[in-house]
């Protein structure tokens, strides 16, 4: 008899199968296409498939001094609502997570606060001996200015001395600093210089939020094995004319020409993963300038509508957004496998609702899609065998631990 049973659609093995996954001691201990007895059984409705645990590796949860725009509650909140059951933490905070005495009070920040899981990043600027010593999940280099303001001023050598997978924000510092509308090129000249510096130094690197045609075809030409890249919702559905009518779009890198987002959807097979970019603003600081949308509570259903309108399938959100995560970034004991952790979205593909921001958990009020009707929506979120989130309310306590994360040296909590 196993301490919880669910029955129903699930994914796995690249379909959809009916049957049963049994969960003790908060793993999956057993997969079937029939029935297995439970203490409890939780049966999905007949619209819902259960997908494995969604992860947003490009999150910015703000706190610190910046509270009114995101905590580290508000924040994994939003996270859980719409789906993911973890979440990558960037570490470009007030004050900057780049020191060994931020990246300890950053942990106690997290610690029985989050009610996803989470990984907690390190910012390198120069700062290679805290950054050897921190034990951080994975490290952030700026190639430019951008919000916080610290960048690399010598990326080689930051990228080199980083202990871990280095996720980085690619666009030249001495284009953005003569034309503060970033055009494509800063993205092409830094992506190039990444790059080149990934060629000789063979480490893991992982660019970010690539918006442009040149970028990304310099990175798949250059086919290392130990590079990855992100791209994000926001620019694969929305383009400069829409920025020209919104100025709350203001996004770094901005978004693009009808050509570059064509670009990224012509190659939508070999994007190896999405992610939000989750930058929260209070409406003050927007309408001062500051750079940023979230989108912890749309990512998900944005990608279920783009199934719904036949642009993408099921398994693409669960290779980018679960798959490849946990391969690039060496995330420990997770998967759909006995074994793993049972950390599980389901969604209802077929749910139709409209994006009213006064509804979300984040302290992000707003949304490009404001008002949108979308078809498709995470409708449970389960974490080691809890469920944390059903029919958009949060049920449960803040029960998120930070992922074991290869090259992290931890073991679960400190």
């Amino acid at each position: 008899m196993h301490e919880l049973v669910i029955e129903g659609r699930f994914f796995y093995s690249k379909k959809i199968i009916h049957g049963s996954i049994a969960v003790d001691g908060k793993k999956i201990s057993a997969i079937s296409a029939g029935s297995l007895k439970g203490e409890r059984i939780v049966r999905l409705k007949r619209k819902e498939i259960l997908l494995p645990g969604l992860i947003d590796t490009h999150v910015h949860l703000r706190d610190f001094e910046e509270r009114k725009k995101e905590t580290v509650e508000s924040g994994t909140m939003a996270a859980v609502h719409g789906g993911l059951t973890a979440v990558f933490d960037m570490p470009n905070t007030r004050p900057p997570v780049a020191d060994g005495k931020t990246f300890r009070k950053r942990l106690r920040s997290f610690a029985g606060k989050a009610y996803s899981n989470y990984a907690l990043g390190f910012l390198v600027a120069d700062n290679c001996s805290e950054a050897m010593e921190a034990g951080a999940d994975f490290y952030k280099i700026f190639m430019a200015p951008s919000t916080g303001g610290l960048y690399s001023e010598n990326f080689e050598a930051d990228y080199s001395c980083s202990p871990g997978a280095v996720s980085v924000h690619a666009e030249d510092a001495g284009i953005v600093k003569t034309d503060p509308t970033r055009p494509p090129e800063a993205e092409v000249k830094a992506v190039k210089r990444a790059l080149n510096a990934a060629r000789r130094l063979k480490k893991p690197i992982n660019i970010c939020h690539v918006s442009t045609g040149g970028a990304l075809r310099e990175i798949l030409s250059s086919r290392l094995p130990w590079l990855s890249f992100e791209v994000t919702p926001h620019h694969l559905l929305l383009t400069e004319v829409d920025y020209r009518r919104n100025p709350m779009l203001k996004v770094y890198p901005p978004l693009r020409p009808e050509v570059d987002r064509r670009a990224l959807w012509e190659n939508l097979s070999r994007i190896p993963i999405i992610a939000s970019d989750h930058a929260p603003h209070t409406i003050e600081d927007k309408a001062a300038g500051a750079a940023g949308i979230p989108g912890l509570e749309t990512e998900v259903a944005l990608l279920l509508d783009a199934i719904n309108r036949g642009l993408m399938e099921l398994g693409d959100i669960v290779e980018k957004m679960h798959s490849n995560p946990v391969r690039f970034f060496g995330i420990s004991e997770m998967g759909l496998r006995p074994g793993a952790w049972a950390d599980f979205t389901v969604v209802d593909i077929g749910r139709e609702w409209v994006v009213k921001p006064g509804e979300f958990y984040s302290k992000a009020r707003w949304s490009p899609w404001e008002g949108r009707r979308l078809r498709g929506k995470a409708s449970r979120t389960i974490i080691r065998g809890e469920v944390v989130m059903e029919e958009d309310e949060i049920v449960s306590k803040a029960v998120g631990v930070r992922l074991d994360v290869e090259g992290s040296g931890h073991k679960g909590d400190l």
